[in-house]
């Protein structure tokens, strides 16, 4: 069975240093100790806002507000303040400022502001989402939630999550952010700047023009841009559809973008991502797992050839030349070539004839060009460790099993392995499919 699960990325990244004359943000500024940081100096004016909401009533219960160029603060429930007046006070506290910081505001804090007083004029400004821009600036980073240091060593149960140092929080994520862009690419950032400015004056076009120290880019400059980023990654028939159509993708293509800059290996497209935006995973399932049939195509030609990657995994120069199909071709070759097409197959063979190569050499492949795992399951649960053995005699370590003879600590250390995107092929035996977990 072959599903793209997951599109990875890799743990790797070459990153062109781009000097910028950009001033920043003294570092004895306030706000926490967020002036240690480099910040720059255009994005500075700015109200950081966290919102704690119950899970049963979806009401709002506390929220902060922070402003990093004041080092004002609000936080709520305070005393003599009703939930109303508190709010007018938050909105006091944004006065001023250019633009709202949250981590994932967009998607939840904003709505549930909108919901208690739909007249706020926060509610207008334009905003920075640290969630959304992440992966932009961490491609290879597995983790995108606001790490809570402050929660560190306290029971689960007890865990309580503090508004004023979630804002805090997030204004040192959107500083790392910073910094860490000012290295991408130049062509990179273009595109970025281009697919998710939005109109002038947005948050992001802000980030974007500060970090760039340039306004938005023509239509010309970014179709040049992204063509750069995808001409010698990917299919090249398909690149040159994916940027002629650029201007309907956004977020989705900035995303895509981003995992194609570090593809190659481990590290994971958040799965938020892949479920508010899944045309990233789409787009780079046709850019790289589509072949597009033009024999002058380099990367089709490369990377969709059954025999090349039966040679480049296990060094074999072909298949075996029997069983045999009605056109004499391999029944191993037709199988895997239909597998690695992305139709459906079924196929049949005698023991001992190379069955497992079927499916080995499509999920190897479909993961070095979109991350994707492929789940095999087997009842045959003796075989599996052979099965791992094997692959790793060729060198691939990306292989996991999932089996009820495995101890506690082998089976979390697999399931992780899983998560963190090192797992291109995962044999299940039948009866795990029952497990939660």
């Amino acid at each position: 069975m072959f599903r793209d699960d997951n599109v990875q990325a890799a743990s790797f990244a070459f990153l062109l240093g781009k000097a910028s004359s950009i001033p920043t943000v003294p570092e004895t500024a306030p706000a926490g100790g967020i002036g240690a940081k480099r910040l720059l100096a255009g994005l500075s004016r700015c109200v950081s806002v966290d919102l704690e909401v119950a899970t049963k009533t979806r009401r709002i219960h506390s929220f902060a507000g922070v402003r990093l160029d004041t080092d004002e603060s609000f936080v709520y429930p305070s005393a003599g303040r009703s939930f109303h007046q508190a709010l007018d006070e938050l909105d006091a506290l944004a006065n001023g400022a250019d633009f709202v910081v949250g981590h994932n505001f967009i998607k939840f804090d904003k709505g549930h502001l909108q919901e208690a007083n739909p007249g706020l004029r926060l509610l207008e400004m334009p905003v920075v989402d640290t969630l959304w821009l992440n992966p932009l600036a961490f491609p290879r980073n597995r983790y995108h939630h606001l790490v809570k240091h402050y929660q560190e060593g306290q029971l689960i149960t007890g865990r309580k999550n503090d508004p004023e140092q979630d804002a805090r929080l997030a204004l040192e994520v959107f500083a790392d952010q910073q910094e860490r862009l000012l290295k991408a690419p130049s062509d990179l950032l273009v595109a970025w700047h281009w697919l998710t400015g939005g109109q002038h004056g947005s948050g992001f076009d802000l980030v974007f023009r500060s970090v760039r120290g340039s306004p938005k880019p023509s239509d010309d400059e970014a179709s040049e841009a992204i063509f750069s980023r995808v001409e010698d990654v990917c299919c090249r028939t398909h690149a040159r559809q994916a940027v002629d159509s650029a201007g309907e993708h956004g977020w989705s293509l900035a995303y895509a973008l981003a995992w194609l800059w570090v593809s190659g290996g481990n590290s994971v497209m958040p799965p938020w991502v892949r479920h508010q935006f899944p045309g990233a995973g789409e787009l780079v399932r046709r850019l790289r797992d589509s072949r597009c049939g033009d024999r002058g195509c380099p990367w089709c030609q490369e990377h969709h050839n059954a025999r090349k990657e039966l040679k480049r995994l296990f060094g074999f120069e072909d298949f075996r030349p029997e069983p045999a199909g009605e056109d004499g071709r391999p029944m191993q070759q037709a199988i895997v070539e239909t597998a690695m097409g992305g139709d459906h197959v079924l196929g049949i063979l005698p023991t001992g004839t190379g069955k497992s190569l079927c499916y080995q050499i499509p999920a190897l492949s479909r993961y070095k060009k979109t991350g994707a795992v492929t789940v095999v399951i087997s009842p045959l649960v003796a075989l599996m460790a052979d099965q791992v053995t094997g692959l790793e005699a060729h060198g691939v370590t990306s292989c996991v099993t999932i089996n009820g003879m495995l101890s506690m600590p082998e089976r979390a250390e697999a399931l992780e392995k899983l998560r963190l995107g090192d797992a291109a092929i995962v044999l299940v035996s039948p009866e795990q499919l029952r497990s939660v977990s």
